[in-house]
């Protein structure tokens, strides 16, 4: 091998990889400026992203990856997230309220809190979520959510106006 090759090969495979997680956080930060201006990011991938807090009131984000975001306290009401992706979300106290959530996957979610009220809840996947504390008054939903056994709903407010008070026993902070 030619000698001057060997340092230039070395530096490359240190440099690249640097490089290319701060390609992957300028693209980040890039879609979430895109979102914040137009209120859109169809199909974005925005997985692990810090949006607690945000105001995101008619935000269109169908069939984003938004698995592992921190949402907390986001104002996400009427917003489209069909086919949303929000495995292991943090939603806690998020105002969902009108939102669009049909085929949504809310496997393993944080919902303490959140309001849904007035929500569609069709066909979306709601294994493990935590729902303690959330209002889901007038939600729509195919099947009775009661009915997954796996969904944690202390204090919840139902659709049809009732309190749950199934699992309570599970309720633990994530």
């Amino acid at each position: 091998m030619i000698p001057f090759l060997r340092p230039l090969i070395t530096i490359a495979f240190i440099l690249i990889p640097t490089l290319v997680s701060q390609g992957n956080g300028f693209f980040l930060q890039h879609r979430i400026q895109q979102l914040r201006a137009t209120h859109k990011c169809f199909g974005c991938h925005l997985s692990e992203v810090n949006l607690s807090g945000a105001n995101l009131k008619g935000v269109d984000l169908r069939s984003t990856d938004l698995q592992g975001a921190n949402l907390k306290n986001a104002n996400l009401r009427y917003a489209n997230l069909e086919w949303a992706d929000l495995r292991n979300a943090n939603l806690q106290g998020a105002d969902l309220s009108g939102a669009n959530l049909n085929t949504a996957l809310l496997v393993d979610t944080d919902l303490q809190g959140a309001n849904l009220e007035a929500s569609n809840l069709e066909l979306a996947d709601v294994m493990n979520a935590n729902l303690t504390r959330a209002n889901l008054l007038k939600a729509s939903r195919s099947d009775d959510i009661q009915s997954s056994h796996s969904v944690t709903l202390c204090r919840t407010i139902l659709p049809n106006g009732l309190i749950s008070s199934r699992n309570c026993q599970r309720v633990g902070t994530r």
